[in-house]
């Protein structure tokens, strides 16, 4: 130990001697032995010099039928449903294809589920488009009422399912004053109701109108009604659907198209019997009534001029005045 140390020139330890790392360039290593010779990596891509032959036919039309399903344009329930069945017959080749050439269950499942989750959008659409028959009342009152709103068949027979089809005879009533409740509302199918109020006629409710909207309007304007303050009775055999409030109102909620509808259809009732009114009422006065008619159950204000009002006595249309022009005599 002592002879080494003495005549021998020092010596670094290796593990100080090799310290250094090599130089080598990572991004430009060579193939590793066991890839084949037509292909290298270069940096972190992989670069082919020699394509692999042209898939099968199942392959291809897989593809092709794909192409085809994003083709088609969405512009209806229709071409929806047409797309979803050219994905589900894609999916369902390129399933296929996974299983039977390439042998890769990944591809296999992958692709049957999409498969799958096409199908189930495809018979919600086919449920929506189905064909509807409807009977011969609901038809009339699908194609008068409902088909100018576009409303779908299928959202018609829903609404229909929440009402009941009931019916009149002649001099029959469907409400009397002060005793029926204001709990719904209805649509005359066919026949004719006449409107009194403390027995003087006011006018005439004919088919495909709403036999309640007055009504109706007040309560959704917050001023509800508990009876009705005028009197319909049928003078021919009637035939009309009729909705519970709270049902309807509860379902209108949860279809905002159908509910903007009513709204439409119930203002425009109103309006019609407004002017039957005010034309009546001209004849009958020489003179014109305001149509700014309050809905049914609003109370007049305290300071409101009850002098020169007609209809049925004290009480108007629907069960409240209405002030005629020019012929209230001032104060």
């Amino acid at each position: 130990m002592a002879s080494m140390a003495i005549g021998s020139p020092a010596l670094s330890p290796p593990y100080i001697a090799n310290t250094e790392p090599p130089n080598v360039d990572i991004w430009a290593s060579t193939a590793p032995p066991d890839m084949p010779d037509d292909t290298y990596q270069t940096g972190l891509k992989v670069s082919c010099t020699t394509w692999e032959p042209i898939q099968n036919i199942v392959f291809q039309f897989a593809y092709v039928i794909l192409f085809v399903s994003y083709v088609i344009p969405p512009s209806s329930l229709t071409a929806t449903f047409a797309m979803h069945i050219f994905l589900i017959l894609g999916f369902l080749c390129y399933a296929c294809w996974g299983w039977l050439y390439e042998c890769s269950l990944d591809i296999f499942i992958w692709n049957l589920l999409f498969a799958t989750l096409n199908l189930c959008h495809a018979v919600y659409i086919a449920i929506r488009i189905r064909p509807v028959r409807l009977t011969g009342e609901r038809s009339e009152l699908y194609d008068t009422i409902f088909k100018p709103f576009r409303v779908p068949k299928h959202t018609f027979v829903e609404l229909c399912q929440y009402g009941k089809i009931s019916s009149l005879k002649i001099g029959e009533h469907y409400a009397e004053e002060g005793k029926t409740r204001c709990n719904r509302l209805s649509i005359l199918i066919s026949g004719k109701v006449k409107v009194f109020c403390e027995g003087e006629f006011l006018h005439a409710i004919q088919d495909k109108q709403f036999l309640d909207s007055p009504e109706w309007d007040s309560f959704t304007h917050g001023q509800e009604c508990d009876r009705f303050q005028i009197t319909l009775t049928a003078t021919l055999y009637c035939r009309y659907i009729s909705w519970p409030r709270d049902t309807l109102l509860e379902y209108l909620e949860s279809e905002p198209y159908v509910k903007q509808v009513f709204e439409n259809l119930i203002g425009n009732d109103i309006t019609k019997k407004l002017y039957l009114l005010t034309e009546k009422h001209l004849n009958t006065h020489g003179a014109r009534a305001d149509i700014r008619l309050p809905s049914a159950a609003r109370e007049l204000p305290s300071h409101h001029d009850l002098k020169g009002h007609f209809a049925a006595g004290p009480m108007g249309a629907c069960g409240i005045g209405i002030p005629i022009l020019g012929m209230s005599k001032p104060k």
